[in-house]
């Protein structure tokens, strides 16, 4: 553990979280783990509280994709919520990998890609973190991602029956002259039409699960994950996401 070096402080993003947060009380801790580098609380932040539609949105749970945490902090401070939180209770979950955060890694402190353990039956306690929240039910789910390796963004849309079937092309389509859109049939190993991987799955049939899913297991109604490509600078990519958020909430109304 004494090679491994710091890429990020946690400890600095949670003062950036309590520095534009209009209300610093709505950061909650839920949880604190322990490593052998130090302890990592995990955080959920709730705006609109009790309001009738629920929205997640999420970054962080692979440590290695900073764009959505930055993407979490801009939204928080250009206050892009004010537009929604009369009808909508939003959650906020800023970084559910504090350790991989820190330390630029995809998986936690023991090595595991958190995205891929929604099914197991003693998931790591980050992954139970998240789960105790998507339990309480939501209407809409954002998980915010990048990859290293396409030359686009794209993103995957899972919901429950066709009312919201073209929201992902909508979000594509608003991103016209911020990134390039993925085209290619075929992105990490799915088949996509125009930047969406749209798969109709038999959930309880998989092997695993991502966070997505899970969500869509307790009755989400679209589960939006959002694919930024971190070939671009930080303010494109940032630029991006919000654009898709705003663009998610404009026609999921």
């Amino acid at each position: 553990m004494s090679d491994i070096k710091k890429i990020h402080s946690f400890n600095s993003l949670i003062n950036r979280l309590k520095n534009i947060t209009t209300h610093p009380e709505s950061i909650e801790i839920i949880t604190t783990y322990k490593t052998s580098v130090g302890d990592y609380p995990l955080i959920k932040i709730v705006l609109g509280k009790g309001k009738s539609l629920r929205a997640l949105i999420s970054a962080g749970i692979h440590g290695d994709e900073p764009g959505g945490i930055e993407s979490i902090l801009y939204y928080l401070k250009n206050k892009e919520y004010l537009d929604y939180i009369n009808k909508w209770e939003i959650t906020l979950l800023p970084c559910i990998n504090p350790y991989g955060y820190e330390f630029g890694t995809r998986t936690n402190h023991q090595g595991k890609d958190l995205n891929r353990l929604f099914m197991v039956k003693e998931p790591p306690l980050e992954v139970s973190f998240a789960q105790s929240i998507l339990d309480t039910g939501f209407n809409l789910i954002i998980d915010l991602h990048e990859d290293d390796e396409s030359q686009g963004y794209y993103l995957y849309q899972n919901g429950l029956g066709n009312k919201y079937e073209r929201i992902g092309l909508e979000i594509l389509n608003s991103l016209d002259g911020i990134m390039p859109i993925n085209l290619e049939s075929e992105i990490a190993g799915s088949q996509a039409y125009q930047g969406v991987i749209g798969k109709k799955l038999d959930i309880p049939s998989m092997d695993w699960w991502p966070m997505a899913l899970y969500g869509l297991s307790k009755g989400t109604q679209m589960c939006l994950t959002l694919e930024t490509s971190s070939l671009f600078d930080m303010e494109i990519r940032i630029s991006a996401h919000l654009t898709a958020i705003k663009t998610a909430f404009k026609h999921f109304q």
